[in-house]
């Protein structure tokens, strides 16, 4: 399996660090690394806190003509942990896969290999989520360190932002509850929300029959959607015209 990175909590129990570079001083891939870190726990942190988790627009479940198979639609997702999830295509998932790793360049749902169908006791309903992994790429040759004669290792040279889609047998327990509406504008302060562990963002739930019909998607009972302003806009009125007459 491609290493992936863990979840940096966003626990405000620690103050996190940023490296202090100054003249003459050797960097090491620690501190370059920590510069990095130090940016991305505080954009996680502000997701989190001041804009919740959830779906934020697109990432629905389709029927597809194939037995087993759900069509993905592109979307924008933040995790509970403060991560951006962006499905950039429509993909295709099989639920008898159970777990699907996106990469770069992942093909729409077009000519996708179909497994020969497994047996099943009866209609069952499993819940399509999705979290956000860090895959490493672009391998390079690494310096040999010594004088030997050993072939130089190779090392990865980026992470990529990716997601894993899998199917959950049982809704996490941070998808149940009642949702809240509107924001909090009287009494006494508020809490901070608690860090969620359960790294899911759960899609919908979906039925399939014996036969892989998938015979009905729900969102209504599990999909944790959160609020966007991005199509809010609105017209300014124009100003009055100028009684002078002079422009």
């Amino acid at each position: 399996m491609t290493p992936t990175l863990p979840n940096v909590s966003v626990c405000c129990g620690t103050a996190i660090e940023r490296p202090r570079f100054y003249p003459r001083q050797i960097i090491t891939a620690d501190d370059l690394t920590l510069d990095q870190e130090y940016f991305r726990e505080k954009i996680q942190r502000h997701a989190h806190f001041l804009h919740g988790w959830g779906v934020v627009c697109g990432a629905t479940l389709d029927y597809t003509t194939k037995p087993w198979l759900i069509k993905v639609d592109a979307g924008y997702i933040l995790t509970p942990c403060g991560n951006e999830i962006v499905i950039c295509n429509d993909i295709c998932f099989d639920i008898r896969t159970r777990c699907l790793t996106a990469t770069t360049g992942q093909d729409p749902c077009a000519d996708i290999w179909q497994p020969p169908v497994r047996p099943a006791n009866g209609p069952t309903t499993v819940f399509v989520a999705i979290e956000y992994v860090q895959l490493q790429g672009r391998p390079v040759r690494v310096a040999a360190a010594g004088c030997g004669c050993a072939d130089n290792q190779c090392e990865s040279s980026r992470w990529q932002d990716s997601y894993r889609i899998c199917v959950l047998d049982t809704l996490p327990d941070s998808h149940k509850g009642n949702p809240q509406t509107s924001p909090t504008t009287e009494g006494p302060p508020p809490a901070c929300p608690p860090v969620i562990t359960n790294p899911w963002v759960v899609l919908g739930a979906v039925t399939v029959q014996v036969d892989g019909t998938v015979s009905n998607i729900v969102y209504s009972t599990c999909r944790r959607q959160v609020v966007t302003f991005a199509p809010c806009w609105w017209r300014p009125t124009d100003p009055a015209a100028n009684p002078n007459g002079t422009a």
